[in-house]
């Protein structure tokens, strides 16, 4: 294959051109009659002289044509594969791209130090040991790629400041994308040598686990490296493996926290929430507590929380949750720091560190706060005004004695549903000064018309919540067939049939005991998920549906999500069901009883049924906040009711960089951000979470709007190191990979080793020689017929 002996194969169709000088040399011969005359005979060109005329041109026409060869054989680049050459003459430059392991393992504080100042340090001595010409690119592997360096730069110096310069270890590591990224760089490379390095700790977790071990492949795979030959135009990059710590210890000490949770993402004022974690424990036989642990509420102390005194570690876990209430309404920060050491000034003599990983002690959650939650009820019945004493679930929900309500109810008949009351464009008020609702309550509705149809549509695809309702009066076939429409809709589950008889109560279904440990029922578990005290709400499991729906998710393809069931005396049906979209930002769930006392239920009467109303509507109100704790790679997204001027917010990133925004992409100094229009607003839009951490979003005179951005992984806080057959699996997966931890001997292997040795610069030498020749032979042939 061509690209096996040139750099730029396509250059060879510049050969063509050599074909130019007999070309010209053909057309220039000039055909013309010939009239003898008498003194003709003396001046006759012997047939000796004629023949080294012949000659002379020929040659002259050859060197020209070498010329044109020799020129374009230089820029295809040439280049043999030899180890010979490689010791013989010197070193052709090459093209480097330093990966750096960025996740939050590289910052352990162990007795071999810390991996990333170590990385740091034989980056820089690597760096300086290159030639001029070589050129450096940096990337730091992150749960993102995040590029430092992105392209090769043949300043030595500029690198090693970038070096200096590497963005602290945070999150987890993706190896995958950051390599497909470095590849990415060398493909555009001119130089026939290209080397990865990469350097990170030797943690098995994210190099050579059963995951990672199923990424090294589809690499592989991506990058044709699982191939005999590389494809055409393809010229493999070698892969080196540095292990900056590889006298770790194989189970060295660390306690880390999981990820904060909270059952409410959305939370009323002055009300409580429980937020809950674990302390993580790796290389520990025994628990004991740690030094401290403070609660801080929008970076701010608040107090110091109470942990486990005792406790046996179950998986290496100890959980342990706590309480908090918001005086404030707004986003705010809930934050959890553990230090399991005291500060150094207060260890007695001889302490051994308990935690060798600090930056895996802090768990943060943002969650939103409101005055009063803002539900909308579409009740199915025609009449203006509802049945005295028939509209419990508002009465649940805000109780007309009550003077401060939790939640804020409206309830129009299905006849005055306007969708205009689901979409009021950058504004939180409609016309009558209604705020504008995070949950729509469709109860018992028969049926929607089209612009009502598409209003919810909308509403669910901006991140509201919605809870169907189905009794007596849903028809249906026009909720198969134009809301569920086969698994196409926007409805989660197909109406079957109506089940149970309102004259036999008997017969009824009872909500399975123990409830469901979905966010919006976990307050009735038989047991707290924590194991501690008993169900708060058993009377759920005792109240009896004499009738209901039975709904089915057929053509769903398992997205249909069952989140609570009923049980009779032979069978279970579905109770609540929710489809989970990862298209669409809202929450749907549907219910198969309607949530009054119009089928005869028991549940209006049951002590569960306030605390079953709260926990579904702030649920399903939750699909907005759940945006404010993130994935890397996810998008920021702020739905103000005004938008204002996009110059007058401010972001600041985990790193402390702080900048304005800014639709223009070639203004570097502001993040970039988009406006995306929709028919309940303006949703504004910022790209680019590579780094793990808080983000604070700062309207123009509003408060801080806090997101989290959560690792996906919490293995990184195990430090175990690969063995030796952990490093052979990978390598096996990329041919070519090698481990070398010396600066030094991976120069020796590299000398050793064939080496693409590009022979531009001969050919350039022999197209001087050739010119040289063409001017003397020129000259030559002048000065003769002259």
């Amino acid at each position: 294959m061509l690209s096996s002996f040139f750099l730029n194969p396509w250059m060879l169709i510049g050969l063509s051109a050599i074909l130019i000088p007999p070309i010209i040399h053909l057309l220039n011969r000039r055909r013309y009659d010939v009239v003898d005359w008498g003194a003709m005979q003396f001046l006759q060109v012997s047939e000796v002289t004629r023949r080294r005329l012949f000659i002379e041109e020929l040659l002259l026409m050859l060197l020209r044509m070498g010329l044109i060869a020799l020129l374009v054989l230089a820029l295809a680049g040439p280049f043999i594969t030899s180890s010979v050459i490689a010791r013989m003459g010197p070193r052709g430059n090459r093209d480097v791209v330093l990966v750096f392991d960025g996740s939050y393992s590289m910052g352990s504080i162990g007795k071999e130090g810390v991996p990333q100042e170590k990385a740091k340090e034989w980056a820089k001595a690597f760096v300086a040991d290159l030639t001029p010409g070589d050129s450096v690119a940096i990337l730091q592997a992150k749960e993102q790629v995040v590029p430092v360096l992105a392209e090769p730069s043949h300043d030595l110096e500029r690198v090693k400041d970038r070096i200096d310069k590497l963005p602290p270890p945070s999150g987890g590591c993706d190896w995958r994308p950051a390599l497909q990224a470095a590849a990415g760089i060398l493909s555009r490379s001119q130089r026939a040598e290209r080397e990865i390095i990469l350097l990170g700790d030797g943690q098995r977790f994210g190099w050579a686990d059963r995951d990672s071990q199923f990424h090294w492949s589809l690499l592989a795979s991506e990058l044709g490296l699982n191939q005999t030959e590389p494809a055409e135009g393809q010229i493999r990059p070698r892969f080196w493996v540095v292990n900056v710590t590889p006298e770790r210890n194989v189970d060295p000490p660390n306690w880390s926290l999981t990820p904060l949770q909270s059952d409410r993402l959305v939370l009323p004022i002055k009300k409580e929430v429980v937020f809950r974690t674990a302390m993580d424990l790796h290389g520990q036989k025994a628990y004991k507590p740690p030094h401290r642990a403070r609660l801080e509420i929008d970076g701010k102390w608040v107090r110091d929380l109470t942990v486990p005194s005792a406790a046996e570690i179950q998986n290496g876990k100890v959980p342990f949750s706590f309480a908090h209430g918001f005086a404030t309404t707004g986003s705010h920060l809930v934050s959890v720091v553990l230090e399991v050491d005291p500060p150094p000034e207060e260890r007695p003599a001889g302490y051994t560190v308990r935690d060798e990983l600090p930056g895996d002690n802090r768990q943060d959650f943002a969650i939103e706060v409101v005055q009063a939650l803002p539900v909308l009820i579409v009740d199915g019945e025609t009449m203006a005004k509802p049945k005295p004493g028939r509209d419990f679930l508002r009465d649940a929900l805000a109780p007309a004695r009550d003077p401060m309500p939790v939640v804020r109810t409206r309830i129009v008949p299905i006849s005055e549903f306007d969708p205009a009351l689901l979409a009021a464009p950058e504004a939180s008020k409609d016309n009558d000064g209604s705020p504008r609702p995070r949950v729509l309550i469709l109860r018992n509705v028969a049926r929607l018309t089209a612009e009502q149809q598409e209003a919810v549509g909308h509403f669910l695809a901006d991140g509201g919540g919605v809870l169907v309702t189905l009794g007596e009066r849903a028809l249906a076939d026009y909720y198969n067939g134009q809301l569920y429409r086969g698994g196409k809709g926007w409805l989660p589950a197909h109406l079957d049939a109506m089940e149970g008889d309102v004259s036999k109560p008997e017969n009824g279904v009872r909500p399975i005991p123990g409830g469901s440990d979905h966010p919006a029922l976990r307050l009735f578990l038989e047991k707290p998920k924590d194991g501690q005290g008993p169900a708060r709400f058993p009377q759920l499991g005792k109240v009896r549906f004499p009738r209901w729906w039975k709904l089915s998710t057929p053509g769903r393809h398992s997205t249909g999500v069952q989140v609570a069931a009923l049980r009779s005396e032979t069978d279970e049906y579905p109770w609540l069901i929710e489809w989970i979209d990862p298209n669409r930002a809202g929450r749907l769930l549907v219910c198969a009883v309607p949530l009054d006392d119009s089928w005869g239920g028991d549940l209006i009467r049951s002590l569960a049924f306030v605390p079953l109303s709260h926990e579904l509507v702030y649920y399903l109100a939750g699909a907005r906040s759940a945006e404010f704790n993130l994935e890397p790679g996810q998008p920021l997204r702020y739905r103000p009711d005004s938008l204002g001027t996009i110059e007058q917010y401010t972001l600041q990133t985990p790193l402390g960089d702080k900048k304005p925004l800014s639709t223009d992409p070639a203004n570097k100094n502001a993040f970039l951000a988009a406006v995306d229009r929709l028919p309940q607003g303006s949703v504004l839009r910022i790209e680019g979470t590579r780094e793990t951490g808080v983000y604070r979003l700062k309207p123009a005179e509003s408060e801080t709007i806090y997101y989290v951005v959560r690792p996906k992984h919490a293995q990184e806080s195990d430090l175990t190191p690969c063995s030796d057959e952990d490093r052979a699996a990978v390598a096996k997966l990329i041919p070519g990979m090698k481990y070398q931890n010396d600066r030094e001997q991976l120069a020796v292997e590299w000398i050793s080793e064939n080496h693409r040795q590009e022979l531009w610069w001969w050919l350039l030498i022999g197209l001087v020689a050739l010119l040289c020749g063409e001017v003397w032979m020129t000259r030559r042939i002048v000065k003769n017929r002259v």
